[in-house]
This record gives C-alpha cells, structure tokens and sequence, in this order.
C-alpha cells in the first residue's frame, strides 16, 4: 500500500503542473475528479489535494471545512483501493464532528455521508453485518428522500448478499416508492433493477420484467452507468439460463457502454462474461485460472485489511487509553493543587485572625496600662501625697510614718511611670537612652553601645512600646535583685532585624520563668519576635530580643 500511495503522489505532483496553468475552478475541477473520474490521474490528484485542504483547514480553525475535504479524500482512497486508509480519514473526521458546535441538520447529513461511506468501504471486504450496522446508522441520520433512497438501496444489497431476501425485497420497494414519489429516475431504476436481481435469485418470473423495467428507465434517463448495470444483470440471468444469443448480446452491449465510461473494472467484468460464453478449452481454462486467483487474492487483502484494521484499532484504543490516563493524572493534580491553594488560604486566614487577635490584645494590654497607671496616679498617689502633707502641718508628727508614707509615694509614682503611655511627640532613641539613664546610680554603672545606628522610625509605635516595657523590666529587674553594678545594652540592626543584647554582671539565677520574664515573652511574642534568656548563679544575667 504504501508504495501504492507513493506513485499516487507522484502522479499528484506531475498533474498539478498542467493544472495551475490553466485557468478554472479548481474546487470544482478537483470534486469532478473525485466524483466522476475519467482519467487515471484524476483520483490521486483529488486524494492528494483534499487532504492537504484539510490540514489547511483544521490548522485555521476552519473544522466544518476541513470535515468536508477529509470525505472527498476518503471517497477518493476508497475508489483506489487504500481502503484502510480511506477508513482512517472518515474516524478521524467524525472524531472532529462528534466535537463540533454546529445546527444539528448540518451535522445530520455529514454523519450520514460518512456513515454511508464506511458502510461501502466494509461491503466491498465482504463484512455484510458491520456494513449492514453503518447503512443502518446511517439512515437515522437521513434527513432527505434523496439520502434514504441511496441508502435503502445499499442496505438492500447487503440483506441480499446475506441472503435475507424479505428484508432485502422490504427495503427495495420503500425505496422504488420513494423514487416515483420523488420522481428521481436514477435511484427508482436503480432499486428497480435491485428488486429483479433479488426476483431472479429467488426464481421469480417477474424478474426479467423487472429488469427490463428499470433498463427502460435508465435508457430514457440517459444513465450510462446505470445502463452498464442492467445490461450486465440481464447478461447474467441469461448466461445462468444458458441463453447464450441474449447473454452475448447484453455483455456486448454493457462492453460498449464500459468504453464510453471509460471505466476499466466495467471492461473487465463485461469481458469476464464474454469469455464465460466462449468454449474453447484453453479459454475456460484461463478464465476458471483467473477468476480463482482473483478470489484469492481478494481474500488475502481482505484478511489483510482486517488484521491492519484490528492493529490499527488496539493502537487507537492505547492511545484512546493513554489520554485518558493524562486527563486523569491532570484532574488529580488539578485536585491537589486547588487542594493545596485552600490549604494555603487557610493557613493565611488564620495566621491574619491570629494576627488581628494579637493586634487587638497588644490595645486592650496597653489600655488596661494606661488605665492603671491613671488611677494609680490621679488616686492612689495623690491621695498619699496629701496624708504626708497634712501629717507635716501637724505637731505631733511621726517621722518614722513620713518615711514609711514618702516610700509607698514613690513606690506608686513608679508603678504609674512604669505603665503610663509613651511620649510619642519625643523620639524615640531619647526616650530609650532616658530609660537606661533613669536606672544609672553611683553603684550600677550603665553602658549603651550601638554596633550601627538605629533607624527607629521604620517601627509602629505598638513594637516600641513592647521594646520599652520589656527593657524596663529586664531593668527593674537588676535593680532590685541582682545586685549587678554594671549593665551593657548593645543595639544592633542588619537588613532584617533589630537586636537589643542585654547583660549585667549581677549574682544571677537559675532560670525560672516566673511573671516578669513571662511578661517579656509575652510583650515580645504578640509583635512577631523573640527573645532569649541566658543566666547561671553568680555568672550575671543575659537576654537577646530580635525584632
């Protein structure tokens, strides 16, 4: 086959030559030639052209068009023998329309050409029930009288070469019905003359007279093909009732009508019947040699054909399978990654609800300060400060009880100072270095060291205010039990982060995180930072905040 195909092309190539120099249609010159054939090169130049026409087409999105060319090169194979690749052509174009969005009458009838199509390419490989299955197919689609009377004719003939006579003769007569009420005289004398066949093997008289019928009809018709066909039949009938006068003159004539159609498969079966009249020895023995050869190698290609066919099908089954598969592992992917996006989503939700709950306590935190170190003041502190004014007025004055008294005044003038809000009007490096110098005394010694300067204003005020708290806890802290006579605080700030180090050289401890240094995490914590402590009895006090 392929080098079948291969001097197709060849012809293709040397016929184009002449043809683009001559000015007509080629869109119709081409369907001619595919359609009505009359010289050798008109069948391969059309298969040739109509599939490149196709390409053209699917390639500019053009399906509908594309679906039409890939008929008439399959119609155009077929004719040539490359019935299994004429086959390919038509499951690839129906794969092509079973996608297509188009009125369903438009598709109606390009699933009934192709159907049709396939129905003939299995008849002539003699498999009569997948062709019966695809005339019938087809005929669910018919949506024209002209369509269902081809196609009664060619599901009759399969009833008939199956030899279910009154199913073949229940088709014949619908579609001869059809035709008179059409009044289409090649389709009515076609099933006419289908009807006497079918007559003639059941030994009915009526059959020549049908033949003769559907010979008168085509004559007046003017139907060259349809004439080669009668006339051939009625050859037959006679050559079967050893008429050998009428059977020699109807094969003459269909030869005759053979070389006007210029058709050489109609020459050969006219002169196959003419040899079958002819008694010589020699001759019988050639013709009984020929037509068995014949019927053998009809047999191997049709073996062949089915076996390339059952291959050709596993393949696109596999691949059929293949694709599948890919849709399938692409779904699961898809799954999973919707799966992982809801995941992520999610995470991000909480993470902001987090977030908005740290943010919100962080306010609440440093409002309940503010509110305490208020009342502490305007309550608390006042109210003491008035008992040691009033007890100084008075004589008889215990200065024991006016100590006692001005330290539970400073005490809570400290915790007020300790929890009231910061000066945000000052910036913020005087308010830090005011903190540690607050702490400095003749015993404890205070150092601040910044490894490079700080660049506080890139923080919200709510870090700096847990910066300055913690600091001064970590402060109060050494001063009331570490004894540590001196403190280093080192600042430093990479691209990142800021680092506050801490050390004193105080008595130190064992590491117990009671409520201050909860506090200190806790401060560090709700603004997305850390904080180490590091600390041995007698070896000082360390601690490492990150932000």
């Amino acid at each position: 086959m392929p080098n079948q195909l291969l001097r197709i092309f060849l012809i293709f190539i040397v016929l184009n030559a002449t043809v683009f120099s001559q000015a007509v249609d080629s869109t119709q010159l081409y369907y001619q030639w595919v359609i009505h054939p009359s010289q050798p090169a008109h069948l391969p130049s059309g298969y040739f052209h109509y599939l490149n026409l196709a390409d053209t087409f699917i390639k500019s999105g053009d399906t509908l068009s594309a679906i039409y060319s890939k008929r008439l090169a399959a119609i155009a194979g077929f004719k040539l023998g490359a019935v299994a690749d004429s086959e390919q052509h038509v499951v690839q174009a129906l794969q092509w329309l079973d996608a297509l969005s188009a009125n369903p009458e438009i598709k109606n009838s390009r699933y009934t050409g192709f159907y049709n199509l396939l129905g003939m390419m299995y008849r002539s490989r003699n498999h009569n029930d997948k062709a019966f299955d695809y005339y019938s197919r087809a005929l669910t689609y018919a949506d024209t009288i002209t369509d269902s009377i081809g196609l009664l004719n060619n599901r009759g003939d399969v009833y008939l070469n199956m030899k279910k006579y009154a199913l073949a003769e229940q088709d014949f007569r619908q579609a001869i019905r059809l035709g008179r009420r059409l009044e289409d005289t090649a389709k009515w004398a076609r099933a006419l003359n289908n009807l006497g066949v079918l007559q003639l093997k059941q030994y009915n008289s009526e059959g020549t007279a049908t033949l003769r019928s559907a010979l008168q009809l085509r004559e007046e018709a003017g139907d060259l093909e349809g004439l080669y066909s009668s006339n051939r039949h009625l050859a037959l009938f006679a050559l079967s009732e050893s008429d050998t006068v009428a059977a020699r003159n109807y094969a003459t004539i269909s030869l005759g009508i053979a070389r006007k159609l210029n058709s050489a498969s109609y020459i050969l079966e006219s002169l196959s019947i003419l040899m079958d009249l002819n008694k010589e020895p020699l001759v019988s023995e050639y013709k009984t040699l020929a037509d068995s050869l014949n019927r053998a190698r009809q047999e191997e290609q049709n073996l062949f054909a089915a076996m390339r066919f059952d291959v050709e099908k596993e393949a696109m089954n596999t691949q059929r399978a293949k694709l599948e598969l890919d849709k399938e592992r692409n779904q699961k992917t898809f799954i999973v990654i919707i799966g992982i996006l809801v995941l992520l989503l999610m995470i991000l939700g909480i993470f902001l609800i987090l977030s908005r709950i740290r943010h919100i306590k962080q306010k609440e935190v440093f409002k309940t300060e503010s509110r305490i170190s208020k009342k502490v003041h305007d309550e608390l502190a006042n109210d003491v400060y008035q008992v040691m004014v009033k007890m100084q007025i008075e004589q008889d004055k215990d200065e024991g009880l006016l100590d006692d008294l001005e330290h539970i005044y400073n005490k809570s003038r400290d915790i007020s100072r300790e929890y009231q809000a910061l000066d945000t009007t000052t910036p913020f490096e005087e308010t830090f270095t005011d903190l540690l110098a607050s702490y400095q005394t003749d015993r404890v010694k205070i150092i601040k060291r910044e490894t490079n300067p700080i660049d506080w204003s890139t923080m919200s005020p709510v870090k700096k205010n847990a910066v300055y708290r913690v600091l001064q806890e970590l402060m109060t802290n050494m001063k009331k039990h570490s004894g540590a006579t001196l403190v280093a605080v080192t600042l430093n700030q990479n691209k990142q982060n800021i680092e506050i180090h801490y050390s004193d050289n105080g008595v130190g401890t064992l590491l117990k995180k009671q409520n201050g240094l909860q506090n200190a995490e806790y401060r560090i914590f709700t603004i997305n930072g850390s904080i180490t402590f590091e600390s041995q009895p007698n070896k000082g006090f360390k601690a490492t905040i990150t932000i």
